[in-house]
């Protein structure tokens, strides 16, 4: 399986999006923690078409002592083909939370294990027509080298609700913005 490199990747590491277990349950303190609300708007290429984008982004984040975080959120993209008008929805809305790292130093690798509960994605028109919605409860494994940092795997180890884009290996999402953006 492949990293993920769409428009959908960068999101998520502007704002983790969604999760299953409360960091809390493991009853470490917290050491940081913040909110934002913004809106901000911007143009980019998105799966070969030049785009417009207006986001709005709330998000609640907690790290906590033990390497575990939080993040509850919500996000709403409305991405316009400025060309034709044409334009799509992209949203958002959940937690996501993230365990401490496990190294096998003997394996030379490191793993994450990011958690995510309610509504990974949703791609609707401006209408309300659904185009792509991924749902429900999804944690996944990725594994890195330790050394060089290469992307090794991914493998969901929690797969329970519709998730169309993660099980394409994210191959979705530029056919769904491409047929309703052209």
């Amino acid at each position: 399986m492949s990293r993920p490199t769409s428009p959908r990747a960068v999101i998520a590491a502007v704002a983790v999006v969604l999760a299953v277990l409360p960091a809390t349950a493991s009853g470490a303190q917290p050491i940081e923690q913040f909110h934002d609300h913004f809106t901000d708007s911007y143009s980019t290429d998105l799966c070969g078409i030049a785009v417009d984008v207006r986001a709005v982004v709330t998000s609640n984040f907690t790290l906590y002592a033990d390497d575990t975080f939080k993040n509850t959120s919500s996000i709403q993209n409305t991405i316009t083909n400025p060309q034709n008008g044409k334009s799509v929805i992209q949203s958002s809305a959940g937690q996501v939370t993230g365990s401490a790292p496990t190294v096998d130093e003997q394996a030379g690798t490191i793993t994450f294990v990011t958690s995510y509960k309610g509504l990974p994605e949703k791609i609707q028109t401006a209408h309300g027509r659904v185009l792509l919605r991924d749902a429900g409860v999804l944690a996944v494994a990725d594994t890195f080298d330790l050394v060089t940092d290469e992307f090794i795997s991914s493998k969901a180890i929690i797969n329970n609700g519709p998730h169309p884009e993660y099980d394409s290996d994210f191959t979705l999402f530029c056919g769904v913005m491409t047929a309703a953006l052209s």
